[in-house]
């Protein structure tokens, strides 16, 4: 398993905060389920259209332990959901196309050999290191850690493999094909967190304004409105006004 042992690594600290706060497990692990189903079925599209069977045997491995991992986070959300939301995000059939885990084409044709191992490659290796992550910080769930370091070396393997295809094609290639590959993955990647945190952030920004120009302008003038009106009861209108007269002479 990958060395987890630095604690002052900003991403234990947000794992830490996630995984502390029970309710959201089970939503974690169902999400998981998602992300690991829809990669299983890149690696299948990737097993039927790669040049050579070695890459296509791989691939295929490689589908079958993300297939595995969708069923085991699926079942861990459910053990944990205890009247969360969990069994509803399992059963929405729109997540993976609203969270672009998947999209209208496979990724192997989208990127190309190349860049889809270099894909496989980077993201795996952080999977791994996620991974391991988790299975330190829930020791204290004795079932959901094994579960992440079993995940943690198959993640390992897949990390390998891609390393060494990637090791091939630098030698027929050259090198500048690789990290040509990696450097496109990495700021597409970088611009997509930041596209995600603004959309985040705008969120943020919208609700905090909608509250300052309610409570700064709308309920104010409500107020004030609800003050300068007149008491119930005692609105003079002509008829009552007739009335009143019409009293005050007979009584006279």
């Amino acid at each position: 398993m990958l060395d987890q042992s630095n604690p002052f690594t900003m991403l234990r600290l947000v794992s830490w905060v996630v995984w502390k706060i029970p309710s959201r497990r089970p939503l974690k692990m169902a999400g998981f389920s998602h992300t690991e189903a829809g990669s299983s079925l890149d690696m299948m599209d990737a097993a039927e259209l790669a040049p050579t069977a070695s890459l296509r045997k791989k691939y295929f491995r490689h589908a079958l332990d993300e297939f595995r991992h969708s069923r085991l986070f699926h079942e861990r959300a459910i053990a944990l959901s205890r009247g969360s939301h969990a069994a509803d995000v399992l059963e929405d059939a729109e997540y993976s196309a609203s969270h672009g885990i998947r999209g209208e084409t496979s990724l192997y044709e989208r990127l190309g050999e190349t860049e889809f191992l270099a894909f496989v490659w980077l993201h795996e290796r952080q999977g791994a290191r996620q991974f391991g992550l988790y299975a330190d910080l829930m020791k204290h769930d004795a079932a959901s850690s094994a579960m992440f370091a079993e995940i943690c070396a198959d993640e390992e393997y897949h990390v390998s493999y891609s390393r060494r295809e990637l090791d091939r094609i630098e030698i027929q290639k050259g090198p500048r094909e690789v990290r040509g590959a990696i450097r496109r993955l990495r700021l597409r990647r970088a611009r997509e967190a930041f596209l995600r945190t603004s959309h985040g952030f705008g969120h943020v920004m919208a609700g905090l304004w909608l509250t300052v120009i309610y409570f700064g302008i709308v309920a104010p003038f409500s107020l004030a409105g609800r003050r300068s009106a007149p008491a119930a009861g005692l609105v003079a209108t002509p008829g009552a006004s007739a009335r009143a007269r019409l009293e005050y002479e007979v009584q006279g």
